[in-house]
């Protein structure tokens, strides 16, 4: 099948094409059409350019190995979350320690002047957070999924989902609004 053809798709006729005939064509349209996905929730979760390419990386060889394991019973993108969550948690097992990215991050955002620097506070803000608050906030108001997609690809319950983002944003707001530091928190970023 022509690489267009497969770009109509869906994410779950790709996965059932590669597990079928064992082409590497709709794989390679499936993960190119998600990469950008998972490599920014890897970067929010993990905080730094290696660990995420590292958790993107993971997150493909899995569903090279194990794409005849997705049972269609959800969404693909919910499976592919779970995978990213997976790997992100492995990789900092693998570092017995939360990761503090010490690396200063790209500018992520073109526009008015301060709105990268205002980007690269919440970035550190959310690094601030313990992990399991830092997915599901990440999940939820920076890829707006569902509370049942974001238990699903956790495996948490939903009412877990929703404490803990709960605590992680009041933790968040406690966060950018501590005037420890100048140029930081919340005065920092609506100038007050």
């Amino acid at each position: 099948m022509a690489k267009r053809d497969l770009e109509l798709q869906s994410d779950e006729a790709l996965v059932t094409a590669f597990v079928s005939t064992g082409d590497q064509a709709p794989l390679e349209v499936l993960l190119g059409r998600h990469e950008d996905k998972i490599f920014g929730m890897a970067f929010r979760i993990l905080g730094n350019r290696a660990d995420a390419l590292d958790a993107t990386q993971d997150v493909f060889l899995t569903v090279f190995r194990r794409a005849s394991s997705f049972r269609h019973q959800s969404a693909f993108t919910t499976w592919l979350y779970r995978l990213t969550t997976n790997a992100c948690h492995d990789i900092g097992r693998r570092k017995s320690r939360t990761p503090v990215p010490v690396e200063t991050l790209p500018n992520l955002l073109a526009g008015r002047e301060g709105e990268s620097e205002d980007r690269m506070v919440v970035e550190q803000a959310l690094r601030e957070l313990p992990e399991e608050q830092r997915v599901p906030v990440v999940m939820r108001d920076l890829y707006g999924m569902t509370y049942e997609e974001i238990a699903a690809a956790t495996g948490s319950p939903a009412g877990t989902v929703k404490s803990r983002i709960a605590r992680g944003r009041h933790r968040l707001t406690e966060v950018l609004s501590d005037p420890k530091e100048p140029g930081t928190g919340r005065d920092r970023l609506t100038g007050r």
